[in-house]
């Protein structure tokens, strides 16, 4: 298809439903009988439609799935100017104050450290200080003091132009060597390397893979067992040896489900391989004696694997972890949808054998569970992690199950406890990250004498050159955890973090995750802290199709209940207007990648409801994202189009498909790597075409585009970049000055 700008200053010329139209530029709004204006002059394209059981399905934009095209190329080039010309001058300072916030916001948390891993006389930690672009990996002696090291792998080093990013890292048992894993632009197809920790080297040939892979060494630090495989082959368990070939690494086992998995204990002894069709899907979960398999005269090649638990069937998942003085124990949600945990008999590892030791009471969730060793006691305890209504709590256990004592945990109310790190073998320490929503993650240690959480010290955080934001406070926000009803009454969460001393109705930037059970935590963010501090209010909906209350949750909002999700979201901006929190002319909704579903699917269902919407990486297309980037993982999250029923209930709420023309819609931004791996870009870029023909708001539709990002981390600059436009956004369409 011809495309060229149209005559004129104020227009641009793109394709829409087979005709020629104009979006309107300069400095006027954006309008749809502008968008649909017929040009002389442009070749005209037949619309695509499909019979898809006996449904007409139609996808008129289906020339923008191919981002490599000399077409799709002008169009988004057309759309960079767009964006610019859409831009007033009023939002491009405000971009400029929120740039502040969040730089003064990121300053405020100090130096991100996570909790360290212990081996040998190692100790490794990723760390990142104000000012740095991305973080880094440290590793320290034994003693050293805690975030006290010294820098072994800077992706900056590795690639002064910022365009490769660590993706995963694995220390030997010993801590002797480190395998780790990076990636190029934003790309999900990593170079696995290993380095000699004391001398710093490489010391094996790379291994190329299509995606990021579990690395689990062998005890004397000879090789590892890892992960091969893509979407169109089967995924393989492989066992390298330093020194080897990777083309002549020998298959361990392999399968056609998509998620796959591998682990090995410190001593050796006990390899478990998880399989499973998608993502919370429940997973199958095999297990081989190593020893067994040694003293019948097989090697780490050939291990004996037997299924231990099969929970596809009912969904339900299972890990099984080593502990001090051979404990083996399982953490699953069988029969347990807030989770359980079970000691495993060596004898007879089948998962209808174990033995349920701790249950979360009625209204929490087992969040986390670790094993120490009680040095006064000489016994081995269960440190076990639950949730209730946000609120962390950690209680340690005899292995008989009975609860000992409350360890007393940071923070007051809703809080996040996560990245709890053992040392192998006989160890009574711990360590774990805190973070809540006015408090940056802190590490915390655990040692069983002591009986209490302290936090470890910080490194030095040097010198900060940002400057205060405008209308800077020093006052904490407020966080409250409200519950509102549903469409159909079911209690739904609602986190709302204001402004000291607010009152009355102010502009409101609402979010939620809702899908594969992951949780919306409660966590600091510069983001949340930049928008609060500029006087806004934000607020966080745990809706169904999180992981809030369960796997029943989760299951609440999957697949045909998908629904429910939206349905909660769309009450939540209800509640927030009913509580004269806000007002519609004053509400932003945003997210990205399920999130930005949400998003999505909240301005076609009820756009009256918003005076914004930022969405960003998100499967906008439910007819064809199996077809797209990493969607075919996805069926038992959303459902398959394959199936009459499902395709029904996708199309019902698939964004793209129910963009209706003459519609006034919201303000909207859209944001996308011009590359996507997992969530391919040509979700965003449909949607964006289709809302820019249909909207007779006069409010703009815009995309952002980046280059050499993917859906995964980005450099500093470019966050705070990306976020300082997601906020100028918000706040111009929603009222919010600084």
């Amino acid at each position: 298809m011809a495309h060229g700008a149209c005559r004129g200053r104020h227009r641009l010329t793109v394709s829409v439903l087979g005709r020629r139209a104009c979006l309107v530029q300069a400095r006027r709004p954006l309008r749809g009988r502008d968008v649909r204006r017929v040009s002389d002059g442009c070749v005209r394209r037949q619309p695509i439609l499909e019979r898809i059981h006996g449904r007409t399905v139609a996808d008129p934009y289906r020339w923008l799935e191919n981002g490599g095209t000399a077409e799709c190329a002008r169009w988004l080039t057309e759309q960079e100017r767009l964006l610019v010309e859409h831009t007033p001058l009023s939002q491009v300072r405000t971009r400029a104050a929120f740039r502040a916030l969040l730089d003064e916001s990121a300053d405020g948390a100090g130096v991100a450290v996570s909790a360290p891993v212990v081996r040998g006389q190692r100790t490794f930690f990723v760390r990142q200080r104000i000012g740095q672009e991305m973080p880094v990996l440290v590793v320290a002696v034994e003693g050293a003091g805690p975030g006290v090291g010294n820098v072994l792998l800077d992706p900056l080093e590795l690639d002064p132009s910022g365009a490769t990013s660590l993706l995963a890292w694995r220390p030997s048992w010993t801590g002797r060597l480190l395998a780790f894993q990076t990636a190029v632009g934003g790309a999900e197809s990593p170079k696995l390397r290993v380095l000699d920790v004391a001398r710093g080297r490489v010391v094996d040939d790379p291994l190329f893979l299509n995606r990021p892979t579990a690395v689990a060494w062998l005890p004397d630090d000879s090789g590892f067992y890892y992960v091969t495989g893509s979407p169109a082959e089967p995924r393989r368990v492989r066992l390298h040896r330093i020194g080897d070939d990777p083309e002549s690494d020998p298959v361990v086992w392999e399968t056609h489900m998509r998620h796959l998995s591998v682990s090995l204990g410190p001593e050796g002894r006990w390899l478990l391989v998880s399989a499973a069709p998608g993502a919370q899907t429940g997973n199958v979960l095999r297990m081989a004696d190593l020893r067994a398999t040694a003293a019948r005269g097989g090697d780490y090649a050939s291990p004996e694997l037997v299924i231990v638990h099969d929970g596809t069937s009912q969904g339900s998942s299972a890990l099984v972890k080593s502990g001090p003085r051979g404990l083996l124990y399982a953490v699953t949600d069988a029969q347990a949808p807030r989770g359980r945990v079970c000691v495993i008999d060596p004898a007879d590892p089948r998962s209808s054998a174990w033995t349920t030791v701790v249950e979360p009471g009625p209204d929490a969730v087992l969040s986390a569970c670790t094993a120490l060793h009680d040095p006064r006691s000489r016994q081995v305890r269960l440190l076990v992690g639950t949730v209730s209504n946000g609120v962390p709590r950690l209680t340690l256990h005899e292995m008989s199950g009975r609860p000992l004592t409350d360890i007393p945990t940071p923070g007051s109310g809703p809080g996040t406890i996560n990245g709890l790190s053992t040392p192998p073998g006989d160890s009574d320490r711990m360590w774990f990250r805190y973070t809540d929503f006015t408090t940056p993650p802190t590490v915390y240690r655990l040692a069983l004498p002591e009986g209490r959480c302290l936090p470890e010290a910080r490194p030095t955080t040097g010198t900060t050159t940002a400057r205060p934001g405008p209308r800077s406070r020093r006052q904490e926000p407020v966080v409250r955890h409200l519950t509102y009803p549903s469409e159909d009454g079911t209690p739904i969460g609602l986190y709302v973090i204001s402004p000291p001393g607010a009152r009355g109705p102010r502009p409101a930037l609402l979010t939620a995750y809702g899908g594969f059970g992951a949780s919306a935590a409660p966590a600091y963010s510069p983001t949340i802290a930049a928008w609060v501090k500029a006087g806004g209010i934000y607020a966080v909906a745990g809706v169904r199709g999180g992981g809030e209350q369960g796997t029943t949750w989760h299951a609440a909002g999957r697949g045909p209940n998908k629904p429910h999700a939206f349905a909660d979201f769309a009450c939540a901006a209800r509640h927030l207007i009913d509580q004269d929190l806000t007002t519609a002319p004053q509400l932003a909704v945003k997210g990205a990648s399920h999130s930005g579903l949400m998003v999505a699917v909240a301005i076609t269902r009820n756009p009256e409801l918003y005076a914004a919407a930022v969405c960003s990486d998100a499967v906008t297309d439910m007819v064809r994202y199996p077809q797209l980037g990493l969607g075919a993982w996805w069926a038992n999250e959303f459902g398959t189009p394959d199936e009459p029923d499902q395709l029904d209930t996708l199309l019902g709420y698939s964004p793209y498909h129910n963009v209706r023309s003459g519609v006034r819609y919201p303000a909207v931004l859209l944001t996308s790597p011009r590359t996507d791996p997992r969530v391919d870009a040509a979700h965003m870029r449909k949607f964006t075409a289709a809302l820019q023909h249909a909207t007779d708001s006069g409010k703009p539709v815009l995309l952002r585009t980046e280059d050499g990002a993917g859906h995964g981390p980005r450099t500093a600059t470019r966050h705070a970049d990306l976020h300082s436009d997601v906020l100028a956004f918000c706040a111009q369409h929603t009222g919010l000055v600084l």
